[in-house]
């Protein structure tokens, strides 16, 4: 088992597990504003910003799997 790899691969964990509900609040920022939004153009705007955090979010824990995959090869689970 490679200690120096597991460790590296918890601490990537840890930070994408924090990034993951920053961008769901970060999303549910935008839709309110889209909400609020007075033109088409800033509603658009913000339902474009917030659909981009849902794919930030996505890719996130696409990421978390991978690595979560990765130490468990790495620890010989």
């Amino acid at each position: 088992m490679d200690k120096q790899r597991v460790k590296e691969l918890e601490e990537m964990i840890q930070v994408v597990l924090l990034a993951i509900p920053r961008e769901i609040s970060a999303r549910e920022f935008y839709l309110q504003a889209a909400k609020k939004a007075v033109s088409d153009s800033s509603r658009k705007l913000f339902s474009d910003l917030a659909e981009q955090e849902k794919g930030h979010e996505a890719e996130l824990r696409r990421i978390l799997a991978e690595f979560k995959t990765e130490l468990k090869e790495v620890r010989g689970i």
